[in-house]
């Protein structure tokens, strides 16, 4: 119950939500029961399955430009996340290195920018107020690069053309890990009016190493045999 005073003396009542009080509840453990998988009988069968055909580290180097909405004075932290697009294969051999194929990625880096901007400085005192802003952008990159197969895709030619073909099952590539190196430079800082020992951009370049490790998969016919298990 809240009490007070109006002007004229007289006294008013204003009822008040208490604050939520939060309550917790232990669950009670529920009993599972264990069931046998239906299985198929353990002889030799066929199965249909992605088949790793090819393993590979590679390295690309990528620069980008990025213009931010406001006035910076500190970048506080870029979270990277990488992504695939789209993957291509070309079983292309040339005469001293049979089993390779030419590999074609396409991706983007997905990049989360934390800045810090000024908004105003208070009077008569080193004091710098602002906000802690972020925008994401994507930056695009593309390579080619020739791999060596583990086990060689399956395909079967173009009937009308012997120059073309085609695969059963399109080969995909998989990301297994990513690492990012970076550096970023500042375009074109300014010193600020208010504090000449601070600098300001709008613009920053960025300079990134990265290493992606990829499996190269098609989906193939597998001859499965009892192991004894």
């Amino acid at each position: 119950m809240l009490v007070y005073k109006k002007s004229g003396g007289e006294v008013c009542h204003e009822s008040v939500d208490p604050c939520e009080i939060a309550t917790d509840q232990v669950e009670s453990l529920t009993e599972e029961i264990a069931v046998m998988p239906t299985a198929i009988t353990p002889v030799p069968v066929f199965v249909k399955i992605p088949v790793v055909l090819a393993e590979t580290d590679i390295t690309i180097l990528v620069e980008a430009t990025i213009t931010l909405d406001q006035e910076v004075m500190e970048i506080k932290r870029i979270k990277n996340n990488i992504f695939l697009t789209q993957s291509r294969i070309v079983s292309f051999c040339q005469n001293d290195r049979l089993g390779t194929g030419i590999l074609f990625i396409a991706g983007f880096i997905r990049k989360n920018i934390e800045y810090k901007t000024q908004d105003y400085t208070i009077a008569r005192t080193p004091n710098i107020c602002g906000d802690i802003r972020d925008c994401t952008v994507e930056v695009p990159f593309n390579l080619a690069t020739r791999i060596t197969f583990l086990r060689e895709p399956i395909f079967a030619k173009n009937t009308t053309s012997s120059e073309l073909e085609f695969f059963n099952e399109k080969p995909f590539a998989e990301l297994v890990r990513a690492d990012i190196a970076e550096v970023y430079i500042h375009t074109n800082p300014a010193l600020t009016r208010t504090i000449p020992i601070e600098l300001m951009f709008t613009e920053l370049t960025e300079k990134v190493v990265v290493n992606l490790r990829l499996e190269v998969l098609q989906k193939q016919q597998v001859r499965i045999i009892d192991i004894g298990l």
